[in-house]
């Protein structure tokens, strides 16, 4: 970056007439030195030709007579122009190119996948295993029941394994777990859940990254069930509850919908009642009341903007359809208010955006990413 500086005040020079022989004869030399491969060389030998003879004669032009140097500052004039372009072509980023409909049509909305890293470090595709279907996998056997619960069993000895397993849905998927306990755990994209296979300590511990959705079934010994996401924990006995850690969202999220729940961070805590949730704020947990159907509208199939969140669900759009968004929060999107279904195509997407008013414009950026911007 030093360097294109240094080049751009050697052109800037140039331009102006007030460099020097010296200065003129560093930026022929590194005109000189560039390769003809970095361009197409009829190009590049066009703008050689050009540029390097016209510099050549004006390094030597000091001494000529004032009709040859108005002439030859004519010429070089020119040849800076010549110059400044190959520098453009050379530095500066191209166009990103707008991407079509037909490419856009081309990619779905995401589906119900996820892989289980097992204790020992081997993967298993979950979607890949049908209902009532059984492996093994070392000396475990992993079983997918009628209802979707993974459970684990000593290939020897029948009986239940327990360890502890992590599931993780990629970008532009989600999955629905059912834990040993019957708790029914939603997953959003991009998320990471670990658990144990059985529950067997005092209390039901397990971890989040990312978003999810907890049904947590109460027990007969009455043990907690806690999840802990990045410094906060949220402990329940059995409730209906969401909530949004994701590593690049700076505050978690609680979101209660149903029973009760204490959320605790160092050294403040709150409990929440139903269409509350609680988020941390200058060191200390607070709550508010929330749309409780809008904050899991993801769960039920829906992008939800209330007019104040539209950062955050252009964040979901982006894991959903494994895509880069790049959003101004002075956009006018930031007004709108309504709920877009998650089962569409990106171009039917991009398509009721556009009809809300919220402009959109779909170009294809590096390693041929679609990047949605919002103008």
């Amino acid at each position: 970056m030093k360097q294109v500086k240094e080049l751009y005040k050697l052109i800037s020079s140039f331009l102006s007439r007030s460099e020097n022989i010296e200065e003129r004869k560093q930026l022929f030399d590194w005109f000189d030195q560039q390769s003809a491969d970095q361009i197409p060389e009829e190009q590049f030998s066009d703008i050689q030709k050009n540029v390097k003879n016209r510099l050549l004669i004006e390094i030597g032009v000091i001494e000529k007579k004032s009709s040859t140097i108005k002439y030859i500052q004519l010429a070089s004039t020119a040849a800076a122009i010549l110059l400044i372009g190959f520098f453009a072509y050379k530095f500066w980023p191209a166009a990103e190119p707008i991407a079509s409909n037909k490419l856009l049509a081309s990619i779905p909305p995401g589906s119900e996948k996820a892989i289980i890293t097992l204790a020992d470090g081997k993967q298993i595709n979950l979607d890949e295993l049908s209902l009532n279907q059984r492996i093994q996998v070392g000396g475990t056997i992993l079983t997918k029941d009628a209802q979707g619960k993974v459970s684990y069993r000593n290939a020897k000895t029948g009986k239940i394994a327990s360890q502890q397993n992590i599931l993780k849905t990629p970008k532009g998927a989600t999955y629905e777990l059912v834990l040993a306990d019957g708790t029914l755990v939603s997953l959003n994209a991009d998320s990471k859940l670990t658990y144990p296979s059985s529950f067997e300590s005092a209390d039901r511990i397990v971890e989040l990254e990312g978003e999810a959705y907890f049904q947590v079934t109460k027990t007969k010994d009455h043990k907690s069930f806690i999840v802990k996401s990045k410094n906060q924990q949220t402990k329940v006995l059995g409730t209906k509850f969401n909530i949004n850690a994701y590593s690049e969202e700076e505050v978690v999220r609680t979101s209660l919908q149903e029973g009760s729940v204490i959320v605790s961070e160092q050294n403040s805590a709150v409990k929440l009642r139903p269409n509350e949730q609680a988020f941390s704020e200058d060191g200390k947990l607070k709550s508010k009341t929330v749309n409780i159907d809008q904050v899991i509208g993801w769960k039920n199939g829906q992008f939800c903007f209330d007019g104040t969140n539209t950062a955050a669900v252009f964040k979901d759009i982006a894991r959903w359809y494994d895509i880069d968004v790049t959003y101004n929060a002075k956009s006018n999107a930031n007004q709108y208010s309504g709920k877009i279904p998650r089962n569409l195509s990106l171009d039917k997407l991009i398509a009721l955006l556009n009809y809300a008013d919220i402009k959109t414009k779909a170009v294809v950026g590096k390693n041929n990413r679609i990047n949605l911007i919002i103008t």
